[in-house]
């Protein structure tokens, strides 16, 4: 799911998005075993978690964003996912973007 929304000012396109997400499948242990950051304690893939962008487009066929990924479980659990103390906001990210089409 996701909402987007954009403002039109004489500074440029001013805007963002906000989406939810969710990973799920059937548990396995042998292929979604425990190994440390990328492996899961549960033997789950569930994930899920939100993603806001904020974005300025100055110009036409220019865009500067700025996008963070919230992970609120990963992997089949919030805490302790891989079974070495990893918890899924470990897995948190902030992704900056310069995009110039010609």
């Amino acid at each position: 799911m996701n909402l987007n929304c954009y403002y039109r000012s004489h500074v440029g396109d001013i805007g963002g998005s906000i989406a939810y997400f969710s990973t799920t499948g059937k548990t396995d242990n042998l292929l979604y075993s425990p190994d440390s950051v990328g492996g899961s304690r549960t033997g789950s893939p569930n994930s899920n978690g939100f993603i806001l962008e904020a974005d300025y487009l100055p110009w036409e066929k220019t865009k500067i964003s700025l996008q963070y990924t919230i992970y609120n479980k990963f992997n089949g659990a919030r805490s302790n996912y891989d079974g070495f103390g990893r918890n899924a906001s470990d897995n948190n990210t902030l992704y900056a973007l310069v995009w110039l089409m010609f």
